[in-house]
Parts: structure tokens; C-alpha cells; sequence
């Protein structure tokens, strides 16, 4: 393997692309981070590793050690103290193991925990924590420096100096500000700073985090200036402006308007070119095609000479395969109008014999595919990846097998999707599961390591032929993701945005949580149809009284409406109860037909055969 050009040399030929964000990612994996995510490298190292291999596998050419926050008087503060060196090495060597020789490595170096102001504040404390946290990092076999998130231009310049004696000019310096209307905190203008930060020894200057895209743009002048034909100029976008929404903080920015922000930059200048807060590796990826596809880079002022900085490390920039635009083939074998998933729920007992004759009794009837879930309510079912590939090979008929973060880790999920692929499964349906507890089972722990996006994510990626590490599938896999939406969710724009998430990573089609009047079919198909999605909205008949004050009261997520619980409470015969329920949900259908993409039939209370009426009647309005 030929050996990696030292890193200025290749940044002086054109732009490079660097990662997105450790810690926000971490968290939206699932992975507490409370007391900071640098303790990850030793209490959970395959976390770490596998966020580095997702950043890799999207196209970036130079990764950053989880190291941020690593210094001694930061840990401390976290219960970690005295454990800097240990985090600082293992870090290292994880990113090194995960680069493999494949990209350059930058040991991530934020501001301590500490402002001047403080009571505790130590300079020499301070000044010896940037010097270790250098030294490890330079000795554990990074290839550069990245000084990150500063607010103050005293502060890093502090920690620059430090920084520049512990390695001895060995390795580039790359230094970023957090800038916001062209201004550090203390309101140093960018182009000042950048000139500052030059004459301090930064090889590279530039911003990263801050109040959005805006903030970038507007320190981009200034940098450019004050890093003249000395430096090369960064830029580590946060993913759009943070906004609270449902008391959670979100970046709404999409990887197409940042990628299109980085060609700008790229084409401006900017040498290095990554993400920080809410960008994930489907930013990155983006930011990679966005430039990869630019036909003129303009020269560099700057002219790099190897002199003491050398870099003798093996690497070759990545060539990630592009995400799959294929439907899967659940979709893809969907035909005409209306078509019909159909539900069917694994049984809790040995005999899944007559699950199957349902499933043939169901396709036959015109469903175009059947939906097992997956232990639903947390109560024990038998596997429905088997009894999926028991009615593929069978009927030869479609099925969407419902998979849950709660019953497997990423490693268990890996193995079991590769499995049902196998198997001839072409479709599932990526869902956060409801807790162990709900089932009644008090000593069952919840996995929950991926998220029900983080999940859709790695379904996405199998689909690409990689396994959530990067490797090499040898084949892809050909599901079509689908993923659920709550239609009795109290905010449905906050459920929207949830489901705009995970269209970004991979989500093709959405089965809903069903739905019982007109109106609410409406605003559950104005929130959901987003260009490229494919939606299932869902139908069920409640057949008797019982069964619809069970499910209005009891069952997360579904309301039924007053007048039809009155109409079954009603009637006496049990016959003239499901009668009544499917007449309603017969009229919804006729009623909506029109507005439909496709129908998701749950089934009553395992009472399959009460959905052949609906299936008949889907049947007369395809015409």
C-alpha cells in the first residue's frame, strides 16, 4: 500500500474531506454521553469504532480521535481524572485501527473546563493539560492537530503554543474559532484572528460549531484574508442552526443544502471541508460526492514543503460505494393502485402452522404483502424473520418483517438481516419497540443501542453492501426500508420531523398507526407524503366492543372516535359489532381511495379473516 502523502502536500493539490460529529452521533445511537464521550474509548471502544468506520465509509479522507474534551482538567470534572493519557492513546488507536492506512488521523483537542475568570483557574495547570493531551497523541501516531470549538482567541492561542512545544513542529497544527457575524466571542474580528492564529504556527485556520451555516459564511471573508498564501483555511459546519422541538435539540440543515454550502466553500478555497454538531456520516457522504464533482479547484496560495513536517503514514483516500437509489424488492414489485399490506402476528405457542394458511388465505384474497411484527406490545412471539421465510418459499408472496431496537444490538441486527436476506426477504420495517417492561417481563433488559433512524441507517448501508464496521458484504441486500408513523401523535409536526430523519437515512416507505375518521386520514397524509416516500396509511376494523375500548384505552397510539365507540357499545351480537366496524372502515376507504399511495390492513385481534371483506373491496376500487 503506497504510503500517504504528508497532509499539506495533499491539501495544496485540492480539497479534503473530514468528518462529521462524534459526540451529537454518539448520542443519536443511543450511547449516554452525559459525562462526556471521550470516556467511550474505554468503557464502549466498538461505539467509537464504529462511528469512525460510518465517517470512512461516507468518503472522509481525514477522521478526528474522540478526544475533545481529553484533558486532564476536563476529566477531572467528569470523575476521570488521572485517566488523560489512557484516553488520549486508546483514542489514537482506535482511529488509526479504524483508518487502517485508509485516511489521515487528527487528534481532536478542545478548550479546557476552565475560563480565566473561574475561581479554580490554574494557567499552569492548564498549559501542562494542553502539553500531555499533545504528547499523547503525537506519540500514539496522529497525523495532525486539531485545536476545535475555541470561543476565545487568547484561549487558543494559549493552547497553541503548547500545543506547537510538545511536538516540536512535528505535525501540522489545524485551528478553528467559533465565530459568530464574522466576530470571536470577545468580537476579534475572523480575519484578525486567522492572521494571529497564522503567526502563532497553525498550519490551517478556520471555524467549526457556532450559530449555524449563517455564522460560517460570514467569518469565510475574513479567514480567507488573514490566512493569505501562509495557511490553508477550514471549515466544520454545525448542521444548520440548533432548534428546540419537542424538548429535544435539532439541526435541520440536510446533507444536499450543506454539501452544496461545501462545494461553494471548496470552490472559494477552503482546503478541508467537515461537520460538527448534527452532521452524521450522510452529511459527509455528501460533502464527498459534492466534491469529487468539481470540475476546477482553484490554486492554492499556499506552498507546502515537507521541511520538519512529515508525515510517514500509509493511506489512500476512500472510494465509498454511493447509496443505493434501487427501491428494494417489496416495492419494486408493486403494481396498479391501492396496493395492500396485510397483518398477521407471529403466535405466542409452538403451532405456526396456522399463520401461514392466513398468509395464503390473505395473498390470495389480494393482499400484496403481509406484515408479521416483532413481539409486539413486548409480549414473546414466535421469530417472524422465520415464519417470513416459511411464507415466502411457500406462496412466493411478499412479506415485511417489523425488526425492533429493543431485542438485538447492531451486532445481533447484522446477523439476522443478513439472514432474511438470505432467506428471500425483501422488506422490513425498521421500529423502536415497545419496552421489556410493558410485556410484563421485569428482569428483561431493552437494548435500544440503535435508534429506530440508527437502525434504518444500518439496513440502508447493508443495502450498499457494508456492514455497519465497512466491510465488504460481498452483495447487497435488497430491502425495502420501511418505518412507522404515529397518526395519533399529539404533535404531528414533531412526528414529521422524526420521519424526515429517517428518510434522510434510507427510508422508503411509512406503515401508520391506524386511523378512524376522514379528517384524520387527512392530516396524517398532508404530514407524511414526502417526495419519494411511499405511504401505507392503516386501517383497522375493531370487530367487537371489547376490542375497541381495549385499543381506545389501553394500546399506546390509537384513539378511536366517540360515535363509533357508542355504535358497537350498541349492539348486542358480537356478528352485528364487526358488521359495524367494518362498514366504517369500508367507508373511509371508499371515501379516501383517491388520495391513497397504498393501504396497511391490521388485523383484529388475530382475526385475520375479518380483513378479507376489506381486501375484497380494494380489489373493486382498483378497478
Amino acid at each position: 500500500m503506497p504510503p500517504l502523502e504528508p497532509l499539506l502536500q495533499r491539501l495544496a493539490r485540492g480539497p479534503v474531506v473530514g468528518d462529521g460529529a462524534m459526540g451529537t452521533y454518539l448520542h443519536e445511537l443511543g450511547h449516554d454521553i452525559r459525562q462526556g464521550a471521550e470516556a467511550l474509548v474505554l468503557r464502549d471502544p466498538d461505539a467509537v469504532r464504529r462511528v469512525h468506520a460510518a465517517f470512512l465509509e461516507a468518503g472522509a479522507e481525514l477522521i478526528e480521535t474522540d478526544t475533545f474534551g481529553a484533558n486532564a482538567v476536563s476529566l477531572a470534572a467528569q470523575g476521570y481524572a488521572g485517566k488523560a493519557a489512557e484516553i488520549n492513546a486508546a483514542a489514537a488507536r482506535l482511529a488509526l485501527a479504524a483508518a487502517n492506512g485508509h485516511a489521515w488521523i487528527a487528534g481532536s483537542i478542545g478548550p479546557v473546563a476552565l475560563a480565566p475568570h473561574d475561581e479554580a483557574w490554574d494557567e499552569a495547570l492548564v498549559r501542562a493539560a494542553y502539553r500531555e493531551q499533545a504528547q499523547v497523541l503525537c506519540e500514539n501516531g496522529v497525523h495532525a492537530l486539531l485545536l476545535e470549538t475555541f470561543d476565545d482567541l487568547a484561549a487558543i492561542l494559549l493552547a497553541l503554543e503548547e500545543v506547537r512545544a510538545a511536538t516540536r513542529g512535528r505535525l501540522p497544527i489545524i485551528a478553528q474559532l467559533v465565530f459568530a457575524e464574522g466576530h470571536t466571542a470577545s468580537g476579534i474580528a475572523a480575519q484578525e484572528a486567522a492572521q494571529r492564529l497564522v503567526d502563532a504556527g497553525a498550519a490551517v485556520v478556520g471555524a467549526n460549531c457556532g450559530s449555524g451555516l449563517p455564522a460560517i459564511r460570514q467569518a469565510l471573508d475574513g479567514l480567507l484574508a488573514g490566512a493569505g498564501d501562509r495557511a490553508f483555511v477550514s471549515l466544520y459546519p454545525n448542521a444548520g442552526f440548533p432548534e428546540r422541538i419537542g424538548g429535544r435539540t435539532v439541526y435541520l440543515s440536510t446533507p444536499a443544502y450543506i454539501a452544496a454550502q461545501a462545494a461553494e466553500w471548496a470552490g472559494r478555497g477552503v482546503r478541508l471541508i467537515g461537520g460538527c454538531c448534527g452532521t452524521t456520516p450522510e452529511t459527509i457522504r455528501a460533502i464527498h460526492h459534492a466534491l469529487a464533482a468539481l470540475r476546477r479547484v482553484p490554486p492554492t496560495r499556499v506552498v507546502a514543503t515537507p521541511g520538519p513536517i512529515s508525515i510517514a503514514a500509509p493511506a489512500v483516500v476512500l472510494h465509498p460505494q454511493p447509496a443505493s437509489t434501487m427501491p428494494g424488492g417489496f416495492l419494486a414489485s408493486l403494481h396498479g393502485r391501492l396496493p395492500a399490506i396485510a397483518e398477521l402476528d407471529p403466535p405466542p405457542h409452538l403451532e405456526w402452522q396456522p399463520v401461514l394458511a392466513g398468509a395464503r388465505a390473505l395473498l390470495r384474497a389480494g393482499a400484496n404483502a403481509i406484515s408479521l411484527a416483532e413481539n409486539p406490545l413486548a409480549s414473546v412471539r414466535m421469530d417472524n424473520f422465520f415464519l417470513g421465510a416459511q411464507i415466502r418459499r411457500e406462496t412466493g408472496g411478499q412479506v415485511v418483517c417489523h425488526v425492533t431496537c429493543r431485542d438485538r444490538n447492531s451486532l445481533g441486527l447484522q446477523s439476522t438481516l443478513l439472514a432474511a436476506h438470505a432467506a428471500g426477504i425483501q422488506s422490513v420495517l425498521a421500529v423502536t419497540g415497545d419496552p421489556a417492561q410493558r410485556g410484563g417481563h421485569s428482569r428483561v433488559v431493552s437494548v435500544y443501542e440503535l435508534t429506530s433512524a440508527g437502525l434504518v441507517r444500518l439496513v440502508a448501508g447493508l443495502n450498499r453492501g457494508r456492514s455497519a464496521a465497512g466491510r465488504d458484504l460481498r452483495g447487497t441486500t435488497d430491502f425495502s426500508i420501511g418505518v412507522a408513523f404515529n397518526s395519533a401523535a399529539p404533535n404531528l409536526a414533531a412526528e414529521t420531523a422524526r420521519l424526515r430523519r429517517k428518510q434522510a437515512e434510507g427510508a422508503m416507505f411509512v406503515m401508520t398507526q391506524p386511523i378512524f375518521t376522514v379528517e384524520q386520514a387527512r392530516r396524517v397524509l398532508e404530514q407524511t407524503r414526502l417526495p419519494g416516500l411511499r405511504v401505507f396509511l392503516g386501517f383497522l376494523p375493531p370487530v367487537t366492543h371489547k376490542l375497541a375500548a381495549y385499543l381506545h384505552h389501553e394500546v399506546p397510539g390509537i384513539r378511536l372516535p366517540e360515535e363509533l365507540l357508542a355504535r358497537l357499545a350498541s349492539l348486542p351480537d358480537p356478528a352485528d359489532q364487526q358488521r359495524a366496524a367494518l362498514d366504517h372502515v369500508a367507508s373511509l376507504l371508499d371515501t379516501l381511495a383517491g388520495e391513497l399511495d397504498g393501504v396497511y390492513l391490521i388485523t383484529p385481534g388475530n382475526r385475520w379473516q375479518a380483513l378479507l371483506p376489506l381486501l375484497e373491496q380494494l380489489r373493486r376500487l382498483r378497478g
